[in-house]
């Protein structure tokens, strides 16, 4: 008994000797944690930049000619070079079978413009309603009457004729123009410049080249001078030479379209500009970008043209070429 005691004794000393020595528990203060306040990010709106209205809408086009006729190509090539990869050039094979089955695949693409050079491919186009044709190098215009078919002239304007013409003879008070039917615009716009130049024009209209010839040799000696125009309906080079070398022998004043007739007696020629007619071309192109039909007139006007003038024909005529027309002096 005295033994438990004593044994219970040891042991509340051992038990009072250990908590002496624990050090102290420090009271942990709690310690409030803020939330972070929230980020909040506005989105930027990002707008998409407004089209510009004005801008012409660039479509691809096709260049239709007649055939491989080098001024067919130059007018072309002039295109070609203006529009670069948005431009395809396809020549007409002049073979039926062949160029109804290539205008077919043109009829069924998505291209929406069309340059037709020439009057085999104006002809081949024009029935395309859903297109808009372009063409060029036509000489009456009668079959083509609608709002998505307009030309270019390919003719030399009459206002720069007479005005160049005046100044080379300034004594020229009568000039006739025998032609085909159907350039009704065309005369008007050559009697106004004619007129404003002091000068009459006389128009006679024909259907052959015999009619050419008879009414070449019927104008009276007064008119004193003779335009002809490239109008193969007309011409041939048998009426040609005949009315040349007739008119040549009466001193009579002839404007002719190429300097290969210069040689036949022609004083001057004049040559529709092929540049100019290329950006007639790329003006209505420019202009119906995008639009249903084409804007404007039904045939575009050309105000220039180039000329060469025959300096052995002038010395008989007993005209002197001004210093400023000397640089157009075709040499021989």
């Amino acid at each position: 008994m005295l033994k438990t005691k004593r044994l219970i004794l040891i042991l509340i000393f051992v038990f009072l000797s250990l908590t002496a020595c624990t050090p102290p528990v420090k009271e942990i203060k709690k310690v409030e944690v803020k939330p972070a306040p929230k980020i909040v990010v506005q989105p930027i709106e990002v707008k998409a930049p407004k089209p510009d209205v004005d801008a012409p809408v660039q479509q691809d086009v096709l260049i239709l000619l007649s055939s491989s006729a080098k001024i067919y190509q130059k007018i072309a090539e002039h295109l070609m070079g203006a529009l670069g990869e948005r431009a395809v050039q396809i020549i007409l094979s002049g073979l039926p079978a062949q160029d109804r089955a290539m205008m077919e695949d043109i009829k069924a693409s998505s291209t929406q413009q069309i340059v037709a050079v020439g009057l085999k491919a104006a002809l081949a186009a024009k029935n395309f309603e859903d297109k808009k044709i372009i063409y060029t190098q036509v000489m009456t215009h009668e079959k083509f009457q609608a709002e998505n078919i307009k030309g270019v002239s390919s003719l030399p304007s009459p206002e720069k004729l007479f005005s160049d013409w005046k100044k080379l003879s300034p004594k020229l008070s009568k000039v006739a123009i025998i032609s085909g039917d159907n350039l009704e615009g065309y005369l008007k716009r050559a009697k106004v410049a004619a007129k404003k130049n002091g000068i009459k024009l006389v128009v006679e209209l024909v259907k052959s080249d015999k009619g050419f010839i008879y009414k070449s040799k019927k104008f009276k000696p007064d008119v004193g001078g003779q335009w002809i125009l490239p109008d193969n309906r007309i011409l041939s080079g048998k009426a040609l030479k005949e009315v040349m070398a007739y008119s040549s022998r009466r001193g009579r004043q002839i404007v002719v379209f190429s300097p290969k007739l210069l040689s036949f007696g022609g004083f001057f020629y004049v040559s529709p500009n092929l540049e100019m007619i290329a950006a007639g071309v790329l003006q209505r192109l420019s202009d119906s970008a995008g639009k249903k039909f084409i804007p404007g007139m039904s045939v575009l006007p050309i105000m220039d043209h180039t000329m060469g003038i025959n300096q052995n024909i002038a010395r008989q005529l007993n005209l002197t070429i001004p210093n400023a027309y000397r640089k157009y002096i075709h040499a021989n």
